[in-house]
């Protein structure tokens, strides 16, 4: 109970067993070597559900281990046990519409990457009234999307510009296979059974990446992108009830080039022209930014904000479709929260939009690493 293992099947034969123990909170007996057998409890109450717990044998173990009775005291069990049983109702009420299947992608961001467990994702989908849908198929743990071991992470942070790009380019092959590979193996198998009728995306990674995974979930089934909130250390979001922001696109340059233009993305922080590379200088130019609100880490309080950010960039990529038809490429140049670039990739449409050229920070300067999408032909 306390660790949330699955206590009806062994992980190493996948075959049904009996795997839970137990556990008394007050000893059964009051005998002195009796865990907590000391406590007043009646001894004609100790067999009763109230103060039994089903744990598996290492949290058995651990609880009544000597050295640990003074973590594990009764008032701190009676309260574990309440606040699993409350969750456990708390899922149970929750309908089968209210199912969904949790895609973790996990890698690293300048070197640091985050805790993103099952169960912390779990209790984020549960705050937001989901229950988390674990198939059988996914091994009970949703799709994991790992990529802190794929080679070349560490390279591609090189500071000589020319070695990091050589780097990332080698990187982002390796990881776009691992990513694609998750989605189309153990993602989509469950969408074409329908049994997959939902998805809650979880990810810490380098925005490229973000931005394909995004381009890899169907559109056609409901989504929702979770945020990791940096003071709360939390991935659940806000109550609805905090300040919503809108933003804004709209064409900051001319160009001549019709075939290729430029789109800088200022939401957590601010690119400055001067750090457009000059090959990108004199092509059309757009911007999206909050309307009425400064850019800062921070700025996706609540979920509404990122839906406001995923609708103006819908239909910015829309407008262009309309007003752009020649345009063929677009160089994407985002300083976004890792959330709005998962959602950026959902809006694109590859064969409706033009291909996204996703720039990345390097050595000093923007570079291009990786492509999402195919040029019209």
């Amino acid at each position: 109970m306390l660790c949330n293992a699955y206590l009806l099947e062994g992980a190493m034969s996948g075959r049904t067993l009996l795997l839970g123990e137990v556990a008394h909170i007050v000893g059964q007996s009051t005998d002195p070597r009796s865990p907590r057998g000391g406590d007043p409890l009646d001894k004609a109450l100790r067999d009763e559900a109230d103060n039994l717990m089903l744990l598996c044998a290492q949290q058995h173990m651990e609880i009544d281990a000597k050295a640990a009775l003074d973590a594990f005291t009764v008032e701190w069990l009676r309260r574990a046990k309440q606040e699993h049983e409350d969750r456990v109702r708390y899922l149970t009420a929750l309908g089968p519409e209210k199912a969904t299947t949790v895609v973790r992608m996990v890698g690293s961001v300048h070197g640091n990457a985050v805790e993103l467990s099952r169960e912390t994702a779990a209790d984020a989908v549960t705050a937001g009234r989901r229950f988390p849908l674990y198939l059988e198929s996914y091994n009970r743990h949703g799709v994991e999307i790992d990529l802190r071991h794929t080679p070349g992470e560490q390279a591609a942070a090189a500071w000589d510009a020319e070695a990091a790009a050589e780097a990332s380019r080698h990187y982002y092959r390796q990881a776009t296979t691992v990513i694609e590979d998750a989605v189309r193996h153990r993602l989509r198998p469950g969408i074409e059974r329908e049994s997959v009728q939902h998805v809650s995306v979880f990810g810490f990674a380098r925005l490229p990446l973000l931005v394909y995974l995004g381009s890899l979930l169907d559109d056609t089934v409901p989504t929702d992108i979770y945020q990791r909130h940096r003071y709360e250390q939390s991935w659940a979001w806000p109550a609805e009830s905090g300040p919503v922001t809108d933003f804004t696109a709209h064409q900051v340059q001319a160009g001549r080039d019709e075939s290729e233009a430029v789109v800088v993305v200022n939401v957590s922080g601010v690119i400055a022209p001067c750090e457009i590379p000059q090959g990108l200088s004199a092509l059309r130019r757009y911007e999206v930014t909050p309307a009425g609100a400064q850019t800062g880490p921070d700025i996706l309080q609540c979920r509404a904000s990122l839906r406001q950010l995923e609708e103006t960039l819908r239909l910015f990529l829309a407008r262009l479709e309309r007003e752009a038809k020649s345009l063929r490429r677009l160089h994407v140049l985002p300083a976004v929260p890792l959330s709005a670039a998962v959602a950026l990739g959902r809006v694109h449409h590859p064969q409706v939009h033009p291909q996204l050229v996703i720039y990345e920070r390097l050595a000093g300067s923007y570079m291009p690493t990786l492509e999402v999408g195919r040029v019209p032909g």
